[in-house]
């Protein structure tokens, strides 16, 4: 990492470092967090245990009366504008919570975020960029079928081991976005007469650097620049080499009735990341991201426009189909829809776009999961009228499963 430190600061003056920390610090402000309450102490083995889970890869079932109080507390109604987060657990400091509802069932739910085909961050396309799985169970194979029927059939828990590779969308605080692979231990079990799916990630390793992502109009619209530059994008930052260093998440869905398509979920979230080994994550950042992500999910499960898995499924056979120079057109289409409509704003990179889109070789630089993530990114919006200028034959299901868009 960048080496921040004078190496003779002047006595009463301060040190680069500090005030590069100022700087920080007035660029990301430093408010005061949201009115809290603590977890209560009653979920916390709970939690240890999720942890444990997310670390041991060779675990094969699970003990589900070690969660029963963690799932009590997700199901207890809570004021709307209650913010949790706890410090007690030395390994997860601090620890933030944010729930939400879903009006899914939690089958319709595994259908779309837990199939072998559609992309793993089709409910996050604010939150992740691409994300694919390198491995399930020990082998390089593809996610299992049909998961969502073995919710009919939980004589016994279901545990899942893999890993995943995931690369964010621009952080809505610093712009930068990030690329690392995850542990990802999903569970699927019976608490309480009830139906439980849990999704939970450990971050293994450091994350690849930094880099300047531009977040183009209101964030729920899911335009996004990734620039490929090392750095931060914010003003005096632009060089500063950023990193995440390790991360933790816990997603608990539970449908209370199974006669119901209702589902409530419970995100618990540990982040460190920074630069020069220092932590600048806030709990108050911590917390948008879980709120981003939230709404984002919900948006897109509950919009009427949503195609069915299957239709989903075939666009992205077809788009995993195309050749390197179809994805490429695509990709061109995708950043120059972004320049048509975005051009003349100020968070529009134009200096960048003119050198590295019109006049460069950018497109020629992604690797083909972020080419095929940009034109399924594409389809999703045209499905969901996110995009009305553009009219995608994906996304209008003639050419993918015969079906004429509702």
């Amino acid at each position: 990492m960048t080496h921040l430190l004078c190496d003779n600061p002047r006595p009463g003056r301060p040190s680069f470092l500090l005030t590069v920390i100022g700087l920080w610090l007035m660029v990301f402000g430093t408010p005061l967090e949201a009115a809290e309450r603590s977890l209560p102490d009653t979920i916390q083995p709970g939690v240890g245990y999720l942890l444990q889970l997310a670390d041991n890869p060779g675990a094969t079932t699970i003990d589900p009366r070690k969660l029963a109080p963690l799932i009590d507390f997700v199901l207890q109604d809570k004021p709307a504008d209650d913010a949790y987060f706890s410090t007690s657990d030395r390994l997860l400091d601090p620890l933030v919570y944010h729930e939400f509802k879903l009006q899914q069932s939690l089958a319709t739910i595994l259908e779309y975020a837990f199939h072998p085909v559609i992309p793993s961050h089709v409910l996050a396309l604010s939150s992740i960029r691409c994300s694919y799985w390198k491995e399930v169970n020990g082998q390089p194979q593809p996610f299992p079928k049909d998961i969502a029927k073995r919710l009919t059939d939980l004589d016994a828990p279901l545990v899942i081991h893999g890993i995943e590779h995931e690369e964010i969308a621009p952080d809505l605080f610093s712009g930068a976005y990030y690329s690392y692979d995850l542990a990802r231990t999903l569970v699927m079990c019976r608490i309480g007469g009830r139906s439980v799916w849990i999704s939970l990630a450990r971050q293994r390793d450091l994350s690849d650097v930094g880099r300047k992502g531009f977040v183009l109009g209101p964030d729920d619209d899911w335009n996004y620049i990734y620039s490929g530059e090392k750095g931060i994008n914010k003003m005096g930052l632009g060089w500063v080499e950023s990193y995440m260093y390790d991360a933790f998440s816990a997603i608990v869905y539970i449908q209370a009735d199974d006669a119901t398509p209702r589902v409530r979920c419970g995100l618990f979230k540990w982040l460190r990341a920074g630069w020069n080994d220092m932590n600048f994550v806030r709990r108050s950042h911590i917390r948008r991201g879980l709120e981003r992500y939230a709404e984002t999910c919900r948006q897109i499960l509950e919009d009427p426009r949503l195609p069915p898995p299957s239709q989903i499924a075939a666009a992205a056979e077809e788009i995993r189909g195309m050749d390197r120079m179809q994805l490429q057109a695509g990709g061109r289409r995708h950043l120059q829809s972004l320049e048509n409509r975005f051009g003349n704003d100020r968070q529009f990179p134009d200096q960048w776009y003119a050198q590295h889109v019109e006049n460069g070789a950018y497109l020629e630089q992604l690797t083909r999961p972020q080419l095929e993530a940009m034109v399924f990114l594409d389809y999703m919006k045209d499905a969901l009228g996110r995009d009305p200028v553009r009219a995608s034959r994906l996304a209008r299901g003639s050419a993918v499963s015969g079906e004429a868009a509702p």
